[in-house]
């Protein structure tokens, strides 16, 4: 997902919190959730307040290992892969019911799975699945309007069918050592067709229709206030520890922090604005839980307009910005310095690449005395920045004044309203623009690397090189992991030597979670500490 960044995001490392043996008597856990749900149809959700939510009460084939080493069985107990990599056979748990007690069969992920791809529905996560699966892409072509009448042939014509009742096929269309962390997305959960049919664009309205496979399910929702979800007593796996878990809208950070003090919210994050009085609090840095997230910020450069043309200019003005300082001042401590594309607590996170992009004043200067091109020459570039973000307000102004105090550069600052801005990136209308970044989709570095291909339409650079492509393109069909993980090492090394982008910093959010709270695996998926893993969560005696 790109990001015209104006927020910072969260995620976190593999951790587990205390875990004690005495419970209490109420296991009810009051999680914030900073917006209300626009819905909780798996085929719609697209924001961390929905997926939040989701992760709770559905359960896609496969799921993310806490630590992001790879996946585990979740609605399949296993899985084969044939064809050379573009054939997975997913073999459901018999066992596996609905929250109403129906068992879940592989027809229902036929149905929730094309109707991700349908452009009738418009899924946000669709691209992800139509991308993978064989004729996927082709079906996403089709018009709603004009080609109405050849959409369910077409969608009978993807790659996914039921064997039997507890097998699910899916053909891919190319192989993809991805696809299992895109079956792993909460968007791939089952959904049975007789209750879409009965209740339409209803169904995922209510607690009523809300039928759903995970180890809760949905039997409270008041708008802009609250979501209740209970264990489901039909859940295959391990009976849910916590009786009731509530998501609780509160859309303020101070609004929430005031709640978190006062008790009536066990787990929140902590906003920006609110971090420096949360860290000096001698009782509130106690139960802080501080997790890296799957994001990374930069700025880029438009590498064909002089004097940005010359790649040791744009390491001069890497190496001048000093990434400690920017996390300290306009991340307020909540983050870490980036040198390098893929996020710590992500594969293919690799740190020792970093060291051309590295903070060195002296090798600033002799970089940009050996490029031939004076600070008074480089001094005029335009910065171009969203104006409506303090974000990008505060991280213009410090580049600004690093390549001031560093290099002796005075850039330009151009503040733009976000559309302006976003039609100057497409047109190539900037020299340097930002803060730009990404966060994962899924954890699999293919979600990266396809950014700056030379056909990217997000390669707002025009980064062109031949070697970074031809690795980026073998890796994403390469079955063989080892190579794999080479080719994008490889890519990643062309990427931050030429620096069509300067990295800047990872976002780490920072959560406050109530010394009571145990038995909570973190990930750095989750939107909330033990979002991944809920029904190991548990409310210690206090």
């Amino acid at each position: 997902m790109a990001l015209l960044a104006s927020a910072v995001a969260s995620a976190c490392n593999s951790t587990t919190l205390t875990q004690g043996p005495k419970l209490a008597k109420d296991q009810t856990l009051h999680v914030l959730i900073d917006d209300q749900p626009a819905t909780l149809d798996p085929g719609q959700t697209q924001y961390s307040h929905e997926t939040a939510v989701l992760r709770a009460i559905d359960e896609p084939l496969l799921k993310p290992v806490a630590d992001l080493s790879g996946v585990v069985g979740a609605a399949a107990q296993s899985y084969d892969v044939g064809g050379g990599g573009t054939v997975y056979v997913f073999h459901l748990r018999k066992n596996a019911q609905y929250s109403d007690g129906v068992p879940v069969k592989a027809q229902d992920f036929v149905y929730a799975w094309q109707r991700l791809v349908d452009p009738r529905l418009a899924a946000p996560s669709g691209t992800f699945f139509a991308n993978a699966i064989l004729n996927g892409e082709q079906v996403t072509l089709l018009d709603p309007q004009r080609d109405a009448s050849r959409i369910d042939a077409a969608l009978a014509t993807l790659g996914v069918k039921a064997v039997d009742d507890f097998t699910f096929q899916v053909t891919l269309a190319r192989p993809n050592p991805a696809f299992v962390w895109i079956a792993s997305l909460p968007a791939g959960s089952p959904i049975r067709q007789d209750l879409v049919k009965k209740y339409a664009d209803k169904w995922a309205a209510s607690p009523e229709s809300l039928v759903t496979n995970g180890p809760f399910h949905v039997t409270e929702m008041v708008a802009n206030d609250h979501i209740t979800v209970v264990p489901n007593t039909h859940y295959w796996g391990a009976k849910a520890k916590l009786t009731t878990l509530r998501f609780q809208v509160v859309n303020d950070g101070a609004v929430a922090l005031t709640k978190y003090k006062n008790g009536e919210l066990d787990v929140i994050d902590v906003q920006p604005a609110q971090a420096a009085n949360v860290a000096a609090d001698a009782q509130l840095k106690q139960q802080l839980v501080k997790t890296p997230a799957l994001s990374v910020f930069w700025i880029v450069f438009r590498v064909n307009q002089a004097p940005l043309t010359n790649p040791k200019v744009r390491q001069a003005i890497a190496a001048a910005i000093d990434r400690d300082a920017y996390v300290a001042q306009v991340f307020q401590g909540q983050g870490i310095p980036a040198t390098t594309f893929i996020p710590k607590g992500m594969h293919a996170y690799a740190p020792e690449l970093g060291s051309p992009q590295k903070y060195d004043v002296v090798q600033a200067r002799s970089l940009l005395a050996a490029a031939g091109v004076t600070a008074k020459q480089l001094s005029g570039v335009r910065f171009s920045y969203d104006q409506s973000s303090d974000f990008s307000k505060a991280t213009a102004k410090f580049v600004a004044d690093q390549l001031k105090t560093n290099l002796g550069v005075d850039v330009t600052l151009e503040p733009l309203d976000v559309n302006t801005l976003s039609g100057r990136l497409d047109v190539g209308g900037f020299q340097i623009a930002g803060p730009l970044g990404w966060t994962a989709d899924f954890a699999d570095p293919s979600d990266w690397f396809g950014l700056f291909l030379t056909t990217s339409g997000n390669n707002f650079a025009l980064y062109q090189n031949p070697a970074y492509d031809n690795f980026v393109h073998a890796a994403a069909t390469d079955i063989q992991a080892d190579r794999r993980d080479q080719e994008y090492k490889q890519a990643q090394k062309l990427l931050v030597n030429d620096v069509p982008v300067a990295f800047l910093a990872q976002p780490v959010s920072w959560y406050l979670a109530r010394p009571y709270v145990l038995g909570a695996t973190t990930s750095p998926l989750d939107e909330w500490p033990g979002a991944l893993y809920p029904a190991q969560i548990y409310i210690g005696a206090h």
